[in-house]
């Protein structure tokens, strides 16, 4: 399992190269943001997942393609042995690929500044939601945020949307998978299980993955990206 970390402000200067190896599709969406700093983010974290792609698969990049299924989850149709998912936020992306299984990856900067009792109610269930209330100031930010970007890797990986999944996972559900993780490491197995980690400075970070327990390696895209990563 690959994890890939990027800055995006510093790629800003590769936006026109980003840009050519986007789709049509991809340029139109990425025209529809509102924003220009929208717009620069969502080319330039696209650009760099064709490139990662392209070293990862070794075929040009005109005869790749990503589709996009009902909840936006990305696939390569003609693809196997390659999954992949994205994330990002703030002024970061995370990248996941792994060999034939299912992955999830999200990212969310730590707005310490964020009013999180309503959006508490919305992420948790009412289980967590009482749970997280018990807790002291700086729990409570550790604990929303760890359990958000946890809730919505396990959505991405399962290809379900959020409102719709909203009770898919909850806290006494994260503690069964995490213990059969740390308790069943047979190959064979193969189960679902939540890894947190803290790739970025002030990010939560989670991964789910569909399969058997497989060990992290992360990198850090840079600008001059010349290194090429295969399984």
């Amino acid at each position: 399992m690959h994890i890939w970390s990027a800055c995006l402000s510093e790629n800003e200067a590769n936006l026109p190269c980003f840009t050519s190896l986007l789709s049509q599709d991809e340029q139109k969406k990425a025209s529809h943001f509102k924003f220009s700093k929208d717009q620069k983010k969502y080319t330039i974290s696209r650009g760099i997942l064709r490139t990662l792609l392209v070293e990862y698969l070794g075929k040009p990049l005109q005869k790749i393609e990503i589709l996009y299924g009902l909840w936006g989850k990305p696939c390569l149709p003609k693809e196997k042995t390659l999954s992949f998912n994205l994330s990002h936020s703030g002024d970061y992306a995370l990248y996941a690929f792994t060999q034939r299984y299912e992955v999830g990856i999200d990212v969310e900067y730590i707005d310490e500044s964020l009013e999180l009792e309503d959006m508490a109610r919305t992420v948790f269930s009412t289980t967590e939601f009482y749970h997280w209330r018990a807790l002291n100031t700086q729990e409570k930010i550790h604990f929303f945020f760890n359990h958000w970007v946890s809730k919505e890797a396990y959505l991405k990986a399962s290809g379900k949307g959020w409102l719709e999944s909203k009770h898919a996972l909850t806290l006494t559900k994260i503690n069964d998978l995490t213990q059969e993780f740390k308790s069943d490491l047979r190959k064979e197995a193969k189960i679902i299980y939540p890894y947190c980690f803290e790739a970025i400075p002030d990010y939560a970070s989670a991964i789910f993955i569909e399969g058997p327990p497989l060990k992290p390696f992360h990198y850090i895209w840079e600008k001059d990206f010349s290194y090429r990563p295969f399984f």
